[in-house]
C-alpha cells in the first residue's frame, strides 16, 4: 500500500520552542528511508517554511499558504491558487476602516509585505518564522496573485475579527490558525484541496494517507486523510470533535503516532 505522511508545522512538527526535537527529525528520516514520502503542510509562506526545515536537515516536499502554493522536493511550484490584487486590497481597505485591533500581513509567493514593519506583532512573526517582512502596500506586489492576507490579532479580538471577516467576505476560505492568527484565502484554498491535490499527483489514496494537526485550520486536513490526528495541544473543542489523538508537540506526538502504527 503506498501511502503519505502530511504534517502541520507550528503547534505539530515544532514545540514550544519553535524547534523540531531529535526523536521526531530521526523519526522523519526512518520513515523517508523507508521509501514514505513526509510532506509538510503549513499557513506558513514560503520564505518562512524552508529555514524551520534547513535548520534541521529536512528536505521534502511542502505545502504553503495553507493549500495556496505546493512545491516540490527541489522547490519547484508544482500548484498555486491565490486571491487576485483587488480582491486582497478590498480586504485590507475593510480590516483599516473598521479598526480592528490586529496589523494584516500579505504573501504573494516569496514576497511578504506589512504597513508597519514596527509593529511588534510583526516582529514577533519574523522572529518565529525567521525570515524578514518588507514594508508597503498591496500596489507594491509585482505579482497579480496574493495567497494570503494573514491578520495577527489581539487574542482577545480574534474571534470577533474573524466573525465580522466571514461576513464581509462570506465567498472566502477563513480560517483560525491560531489563537491570535486568522488566515483569509481564495475560496477552495484549504490544507485539504492541496493534500488531495498531492495524493492525485503521486497516485496516492487520501484513505491510505496519514496527517497531523493542531488547529482549526488542519481540520479539513485531517478530515480528508484516512488517519488524521490531532495533538493533545490542540483546543479541547477540537479533541472533542475528532476521534484520533497523539502526544503533544512537545512530546514527540507525531513520532510517538508513526511508531504505534508501525511505519518507522
Amino acid at each position: 500500500m503506498k501511502t503519505v505522511v502530511f504534517s502541520d508545522i507550528d503547534g505539530t512538527l515544532l514545540n514550544s520552542e519553535h524547534q523540531i526535537t531529535p526523536r521526531t527529525k530521526r523519526a522523519i528520516e526512518r520513515l523517508e528511508a523507508s521509501g514514505t514520502p513526509f510532506v509538510v503542510v503549513t499557513a506558513r509562506g514560503i520564505t518562512g517554511t524552508y529555514p524551520v526545515l534547513e535548520q534541521s536537515g529536512i528536505s521534502c516536499s511542502v505545502i504553503t499558504y495553507s493549500g495556496g502554493v505546493i512545491l516540490d522536493e527541489q522547490r519547484r511550484i508544482v500548484d498555486h491558487h491565490g486571491l487576485s490584487k483587488a480582491q486582497a486590497q478590498e480586504i485590507v481597505e475593510f480590516c483599516d476602516a473598521e479598526g480592528f485591533d490586529m496589523v494584516w500581513n500579505a504573501y504573494s509567493f516569496e514576497d511578504w509585505v506589512v504597513p508597519d514593519k514596527s509593529d511588534a506583532r510583526v516582529q514577533k512573526e519574523e522572529s518565529i518564522v525567521m525570515a524578514e517582512a518588507r514594508e508597503g502596500t498591496i500596489a507594491s506586489i509585482e505579482r497579480d496573485e496574493v495567497q494570503k492576507i494573514l491578520c495577527i490579532c489581539n487574542p482577545e479580538k480574534t474571534h470577533e475579527i474573524e466573525r465580522r471577516l466571514k461576513e464581509r467576505f462570506p465567498e472566502l476560505s477563513i480560517a483560525l490558525s491560531a489563537a491570535d492568527l486568522i488566515e483569509v484565502m481564495q475560496a477552495g484554498t484549504t490544507k485539504a484541496r492541496a493534500v488531495r491535490r498531492l495524493c492525485d499527483l503521486w497516485g496516492v489514496d487520501p484513505a491510505d494517507a496519514i496527517a497531523f494537526g493542531d488547529n482549526y485550520n488542519d481540520v479539513p486536513m485531517l478530515e480528508a486523510v484516512g488517519q488524521g490526528y490531532l495533538m493533545a495541544n490542540a483546543p479541547a473543542e477540537l479533541l472533542d470533535r475528532l476521534p484520533l489523538h497523539t502526544a503533544s508537540n512537545d512530546e514527540d506526538g507525531i513520532a510517538a503516532a508513526l511508531e504505534k502504527l508501525g511505519l518507522l
